[in-house]
């Protein structure tokens, strides 16, 4: 008996591979062509294997296993975008409101639920934004009137997440809130178009070099982190204001983090170093740039300091003037430079940090040539 069971299962399933033939017709689930399944064809079939072609590119062709889920076969292909057909209704919203508004309402789609990512709506009070804004005006008309009640497509084959085609009911929806939507859209695309200066830089430059070093708007964003807000605030609302919007709450909330992420690192790494002193003194030259820190940082104190040359290195440089048949004529300047580190403790700054510094000659005299910018925080000592 348990022998005769299996005879009749594998015979009925020889019988269901071979029901399939070449020239078939299926459906594909590719999520393409705008739609979620879509028409295809056998091309061949190889033992448990199937080749379909849903397209006449040389790429619109695949082949899966007989039972896999992205093929319906048999009485299942003949319909499966049409198990929940639409109703009058929406066909006849599709064929009227479809043409004149699927452009704007995949613009704003993504203000309106983030689900729905799209490109969004170009560049606010560009002419293709202005006639964007206007056309939901004139949906929600129709939505609010003559296709009153309208839903969604109900068969799921025409539903793709991500994609707000067919969501008819959700076209209404962001036409009748578009005031709000567009507010939205202006503050996101504001976002996208408006950064915080060199902030992020900065930032960058702290976690990229070695010891990471860290800007003195990165200290202040670090240390001074209200102060700093207001004032890059400050900074950013005529930006925003540009686009008719406030500044978000959000505006510098990326760089914050990234600043705690920063702190943290110099904090966990600073007690581990210590300031290695250069080998060179130069009384006159340390007086210049300790009057440069002083002016720089109010209140600062240099604890160590010295140079990593003895005397002045020169460097020429050459500035083309004129040439002539045999030659070519530069004027020749010489310009001659020291430069050394410094340990600086600075007021609300946790630890101490070595700056970098450059002095030069300008007529015999010695002049700062580059005094701090970024520090690399240690003990002091």
């Amino acid at each position: 008996m348990k022998m005769l069971k299996i005879g009749l299962f594998l015979a009925f399933a020889v019988v269901g591979v071979r029901s399939q033939a070449v020239g078939d017709e299926v459906r594909y689930q590719c999520f393409c062509l705008g739609q979620e399944w879509v028409k295809a064809t056998v091309e061949r079939i190889d033992g448990t294997n199937v080749r379909v072609r849903f397209g006449n590119m040389d790429n619109q062709v695949v082949t899966l296993p007989r039972n896999s889920p992205k093929l319906r076969m048999g009485a299942a292909a003949r319909n499966p975008l049409e198990s929940i057909p639409p109703d009058s209704l929406q066909k006849a919203f599709m064929a009227e409101a479809a043409p004149r508004f699927s452009y704007a309402v995949a613009s704003f789609a993504p203000f309106y639920d983030g689900q729905f990512n799209s490109a969004g709506g170009g560049v606010p009070d560009s002419d293709i934004w202005k006639r964007s804004v206007v056309e939901l005006g004139e949906l929600d008309t129709l939505c609010r009137t003559k296709y009153r009640g309208i839903t969604d497509y109900r068969s799921p084959g025409y539903i793709r997440d991500g994609s707000v085609e067919y969501r008819f009911g959700v076209w209404c929806a962001i036409a009748a809130d578009r005031v709000a939507v567009e507010k939205k859209a202006r503050i996101g695309v504001a976002k996208t178009l408006i950064n915080l200066g060199y902030t992020d830089e900065n930032l960058r430059f702290g976690f990229n070099e070695p010891n990471n070093p860290v800007r003195w708007e990165t200290q202040r964003l670090i240390w001074e982190r209200d102060k700093w807000r207001a004032e890059k605030l400050a900074w950013l609302r005529p930006k925003y204001a540009v686009y008719k919007v406030d500044v978000p709450p959000d505006a510098t909330a990326a760089a914050e983090a990234k600043a705690d992420e920063l702190k943290a690192i110099v904090m966990r790494d600073a007690p581990d170093r210590s300031y290695k002193q250069p080998p060179y003194r130069d009384g006159a030259a340390e007086a210049v740039v300790k009057a440069a820190f002083a002016k720089e940082y109010p209140g600062v104190q240099v604890l160590k300091i010295g140079l990593d040359y003895r005397t002045w290195v020169q460097r020429k440089s050459l500035d083309y003037v004129a040439s002539d048949d045999i030659f070519r004529y530069y004027k020749v300047s010489y310009n001659s430079y020291k430069r050394g580190t410094a340990l600086l403790r600075v007021p609300g700054r946790p630890l101490c940090q070595m700056h970098d510094w450059v002095v030069g000659l300008n007529g015999g005299k010695i002049v700062p040539a580059g005094v701090g910018g970024s520090g690399i925080f240690m003990r002091c000592e």
